[in-house]
């Protein structure tokens, strides 16, 4: 039975966005294009698209990479809704395990790669994000946080399970190119081990180490 890795690349893609919206456009096709090269990384991980502000928006269902001919483009505008986010996560894991499981492969715990500017704009959203690391549900995922610009580290502790880097100050374009290369990277990793792992090299970010992890 072939191994499979869930894995959600949530992005931040509210007002604060707008003028680097070309940018991310362009780095995610370069995402999608190396993953859609790379067979035996896009058989492995499959690759869902989250695009978040005040709505949440799956620009790219679960899928095997090489299938996908294009990413839609992303629109940045609105706030930066953390809670809606985590909630509509929490219903495409509980829907993509159920469907990578009838398509006869073996599932290991999903990765969400969160890449975010900015502190939420909601105030409540700690509670959806207890929902969805719940050790109590079966399919909690790790959570690998990347802030950049005017991203709080001290809310991205909180939300980082796996590994956070934090940007060192380098723009937001940059950070957000050095983002996917990390993400990248850690997909090839896994897909080369057979489960997960984290590229902690990522230029211009620092790799803080996550005191606690959930337990599988």
């Amino acid at each position: 039975m072939s191994v499979c890795l869930p894995t959600y690349v949530v992005i931040d893609a509210s007002s604060s966005m707008k003028p680097h919206e070309a940018v991310l456009n362009a780095t995610l096709s370069r995402l999608h294009y190396n993953l859609a090269t790379n067979p035996r990384v896009s058989e492995f991980a499959r690759v869902s698209v989250i695009a978040f502000s005040t709505e949440v928006h799956v620009v790219i269902p679960m899928s095997d990479m090489e299938q996908v001919p294009a990413l839609p483009e992303v629109i940045c505008g609105g706030g930066t809704e953390y809670g809606k986010t985590f909630d509509r996560l929490r219903e495409c894991i509980e829907e993509d395990v159920r469907d990578l499981r009838m398509q006869n492969l073996s599932v290991l715990r999903p990765a969400v790669f969160f890449l975010t500017d900015g502190a939420p704009t909601d105030s409540r959203w700690q509670d959806s994000f207890r929902r969805l690391v719940d050790k109590g549900w079966a399919r909690h995922p790790h959570v690998i946080a990347y802030g950049f610009g005017s991203a709080q580290r001290e809310v991205l502790e909180k939300v980082a399970t796996k590994a956070l880097f934090i940007a060192d100050g380098s723009d937001t374009e940059s950070a957000l190119s050095s983002a996917i290369s990390g993400l990248l990277n850690s997909l090839i990793a896994s897909s080369n081990t057979g489960e997960m792992r984290i590229a902690t090299e990522v230029k211009g970010f620092e790799y803080v180490q996550v005191a606690q992890e959930y337990i599988d």
